[in-house]
């Protein structure tokens, strides 16, 4: 389905969660092919999703939110829309579990609109098999990093932000794990830092080399 299909799934999607009248002045030979695919309803008080364009509807507003939510907490972006509009598209696999569950299922993006809940909303668990799509692209948690490891900082969580970038720890910093038992030690230049677990789950990193190769 292209994007103009499912931007329109979207619209039908919010104006009903606005309780706005769902008669759109919309393309109407995409409006026919999403009426083929039985995605829509169609009649004289307006254009209606199905239960299986609503199930995909769904998908698509709560990918979108998601991508705002990281896009606002985590990189600190202000005009996050638009990207999210572009990310929510081009994602595949279970980027919308790895999200949610980076984020701490949040309920509602930067806009305070809700966000449709999902399975691992409901589990409400750190699983690792949700960050399968990270791990594809060669991301991972910090606490997932063995010792002896160097890595490459990708993103922190909004909280973690201002105190570990005061360390010099911030997006693209290389920092070395020197110690993961009991709690974690990282490197940074001559600088050693304690971190507990919880906080090394919320940033993700990627592998440079071995410690023992620097």
């Amino acid at each position: 389905m292209d994007k103009e299909m499912e931007d329109i799934l979207e619209q039908l999607w919010r104006r009903r969660e606005k309780k706005e009248s769902s008669s759109l002045e919309l393309d109407s030979d995409k409006i026919e092919k999403l009426k083929k695919m039985g995605l829509v309803d169609v009649s004289q008080s307006g254009i209606f999703l199905t239960e299986r364009g609503e199930e995909l509807a769904k998908i698509l507003v709560r990918r979108h939110r998601l991508w705002e939510v990281f896009l606002h907490d985590v990189l600190g972006m202000e005009k996050f829309n638009e990207v999210a509009g572009s990310f929510e598209h081009e994602s595949t696999g279970n980027i919308d579990e790895a999200l949610c569950d980076f984020l701490g299922h949040p309920q509602q993006c930067p806009d305070g609109k809700p966000i449709p809940r999902g399975n691992c909303c409901r589990r409400k668990m750190r699983q690792r098999r949700s960050w399968g799509f990270f791990h594809d692209i060669g991301i991972m948690r910090l606490c997932d990093v063995p010792k002896g490891k160097k890595v490459k900082i990708v993103c922190l969580r909004g909280k973690l932000f201002p105190k570990l970038s005061g360390y010099g720890i911030i997006p693209g910093s290389i920092i070395s794990v020197q110690e993961t038992f009991s709690g974690f030690l990282i490197k940074i230049g001559q600088l050693e830092i304690a971190l507990d677990r919880e906080s090394c789950a919320d940033i993700l990193v990627q592998i440079v080399q071995d410690e023992k190769d620097t």
